[in-house]
């Protein structure tokens, strides 16, 4: 079942979160608190979207959360956080989830995120419709 990402469902989130990504194969570090701070900082942005994925026994699967940015005369979708539950991947709960968010979002065509080059993640996003953004690069700051 999909839902709409509510604060109800931050603290699921969280365990989620923390749980996956400090697994193989991205190996983060975090903590509860640092992701709850995260996750609710993404809800708490203006124009949040996002969707959350529940199996029959009311167990979180996955969830998805960005927030709308206007761009001259249309909305864009930056896709903020992703997160599938690893026992759970590679059974359509993902694309579900983005194809949940693109019915929540209505008409909004142009949609952003940013993960690993080359990653099981980036090949997720390519067969969801995404490809890698032609002009843009990504910058970092020490």
């Amino acid at each position: 079942m999909i839902t709409t990402l509510t604060t109800d469902a931050l603290d699921a989130c969280v365990a989620l979160y923390v749980d996956t990504f400090n697994r193989p194969p991205w190996n983060e570090s975090w903590s509860v608190e640092d992701a709850a701070q995260r996750l609710g900082d993404f809800l708490a942005t203006p124009r949040a979207h996002g969707v959350c994925s529940w199996d029959s026994d009311g167990t979180l699967v996955g969830f998805a959360v960005g927030h709308l940015e206007r761009s001259g005369a249309e909305d864009h979708f930056l896709l903020k956080e992703m997160c599938v539950d690893t026992g759970a991947q590679r059974r359509g709960h993902g694309t579900r989830l983005l194809e949940a968010l693109a019915e929540q979002l209505g008409a909004v065509q142009h949609w952003y995120l940013l993960t690993a080059r080359d990653s099981d993640a980036s090949a997720f996003y390519e067969r969801n419709g995404f490809r890698p953004a032609g002009r843009m690069g990504v910058f970092v700051r020490p």
